[in-house]
């Protein structure tokens, strides 16, 4: 079993020297993927972030009207927000074995974006149906799909069926720690939303920005420790022989 106190430990040794590469990389995809909502609220005091959603470990879910800029918005969410999101974890696995490459956070572009695109769509939008009958089973399935991104950032040509097999069995019997490991980081979420209160009475693009700004210094810390948990549960589920390691494009597979 994993201990969340390990798992943080190894990130912090993760960031040494490479922290500042790390905090540019998510300030750059809080600022695009948080584009959605400029579309969709243009010129609006009220801030939000998807990285401040730490149990839902994903872009918060655009709420689109019937008019045109809510389509818009949930366009760029569906085409921008979502492989960004891939390419950040894949930058976060990349950097915890050393490799700090700030291209990495548009792989999602440059890989497979197509499937990139429908996998992780339709796991969001089973997290959301899920999340519409009742509050705690999208909770419990956010949990349950929280790899995906993961897997994907591994193989993007990972059909979005078997990234979500995968994630399951990956966090059966744990979703109660990996939760709790989210909630860990709340306080630190916490502090840093104290002085972005204070740009709440700046212009929507001005609050956006400096509020992403200051959010993004404690992402680092909070993606790298979810990606050791993956690198872990990646490990443990090729050694029980359930996943062969070519699947996670590990390996070259065999003719």
């Amino acid at each position: 079993m994993w201990n969340r106190a390990i798992l943080k430990s190894n990130a912090r040794v993760a960031l040494t020297g490479r922290y500042w590469t790390a905090y540019a990389a998510c300030v750059i995809a809080g600022l695009l993927s948080g584009l959605f909502s400029f579309l969709q609220q243009p010129f609006t005091a009220r801030y939000t972030t998807s990285t401040a959603n730490v149990v839902m470990q994903t872009l918060e879910q655009p709420q689109p009207g019937w008019n045109g800029t809510g389509f818009l918005a949930a366009l760029f969410w569906i085409f921008v927000g979502l492989p960004l999101m891939v390419g950040l974890s894949r930058f976060f696995v990349q950097n915890r074995f050393g490799v700090t490459d700030i291209r990495a956070v548009f792989s999602g572009f440059r890989r497979c974006y197509g499937n990139t695109v429908g996998a992780m769509f339709v796991t969001k939008l089973f997290i959301i149906l899920w999340t519409f009958l009742l509050i705690v089973p999208g909770i419990i399935k956010s949990l349950e799909y929280c790899m995906v991104p993961f897997i994907l950032s591994d193989n993007p040509s990972m059909p979005g069926s078997r990234a979500r097999q995968i994630s399951s069995m990956m966090t059966a019997g744990e979703k109660g720690s990996i939760f709790v490991l989210g909630l860990s980081f709340i306080g630190w979420f916490a502090l840093v939303s104290v002085p972005c209160s204070l740009f709440l009475n700046y212009l929507w693009p001005v609050s956006f920005f400096l509020s992403t700004v200051v959010i993004e210094f404690v992402v680092p810390y909070w993606k790298a420790s979810f990606a050791e948990l993956y690198v872990f549960q990646r490990d443990r589920i090729i050694q029980s022989g359930m996943v062969r390691p070519e699947e996670f494009g590990l390996v070259t597979p065999s003719v």
